[in-house]
């Protein structure tokens, strides 16, 4: 179970903790702003969904609910089975970077929630303000631009590659999005799965943390221009480790 608490349920929060539905992880919960971020990647029964920074799991779980498939291994199975996922969800544990280029991995959908500077949930992590320099921030953009490459050739013809990040910083968002680089791609504006005032004029979700009361998050649905047909299947596949990359 996935809950998303605005500011009008918090009474409600408490009554999940003091059931005790937390602490036995039959439930989770996330801003509002994540699951926004699924909304745009609008996960549908019998597609194949590629997570590709998919710890610690939270999107991951919520995209699977939506889904049916196949199997689910290592740190995720004992959550996927009380969130009665299993058998959904497949963990693989590798550098997205370094996949070889095969055709078993390509994909209907394929999120990157990458890593960021992490300026849209400065509220729950505080650390960061003294945390972060310019040095990091060139260094993330590098890595962003490495994983958006990759995460590319993961999408079929015809299919969807959601970028997202929970940063406000327009270098990691806007900026990153590669249609010079990846011509064939383009950009489909996301109004038709988030309510219009989290759409940027360029077609992209973004939430403002003083506007709408939630974290700040930036996700672009971008489609790759349809060549080829090819089969879909029901797994979601992730690339949990990815996530625990630390900027020295």
């Amino acid at each position: 179970m996935n809950l998303f608490i605005s500011k009008l349920g918090c009474s409600l929060i408490f009554q999940i903790i003091q059931a005790g539905l937390l602490k036995k992880g039959l439930c989770s919960v996330q801003d509002e702003s994540a699951g926004l971020v699924v909304s745009v990647v609008d996960p549908q029964p019998g597609e194949t969904i590629i997570d590709c920074c998919a710890a610690p799991g939270g999107k991951t779980h919520y995209m699977a609910s939506h889904l049916s498939g196949q199997v689910v291994e290592n740190s995720y199975k004992e959550t996927a089975k009380l969130h009665q996922v299993d058998g959904i969800i497949i963990a693989i544990h590798a550098d997205l970077r370094t996949l070889p280029d095969s055709g078993q991995l390509k994909s209907n959908k394929v999120l990157l929630d990458a890593p960021c500077s992490g300026l849209g949930v400065l509220s729950k992590r505080v650390d960061l303000r003294w945390n972060r320099n310019l040095e990091d921030m060139e260094q993330l953009k590098e890595f962003q631009d490495e994983l958006l490459d990759a995460a590319s050739k993961l999408v079929k013809p015809g299919g969807v590659l959601v970028y997202s990040s929970c940063s406000i910083d327009p270098e990691e968002n806007d900026d990153r999005v590669f249609l010079v680089t990846h011509p064939d791609f383009h950009i489909d504006p996301v109004d038709r799965y988030v309510p219009p005032d989290f759409v940027t004029s360029s077609g992209f979700f973004f939430s403002n943390p003083v506007k709408h009361s939630v974290d700040g998050s930036f996700a672009a649905h971008l489609v790759r221009d349809l060549l080829n047909e090819f089969p879909g299947s029901n797994s979601l596949w992730l690339y949990p480790q990815l996530r625990d990359i630390q900027i020295q």
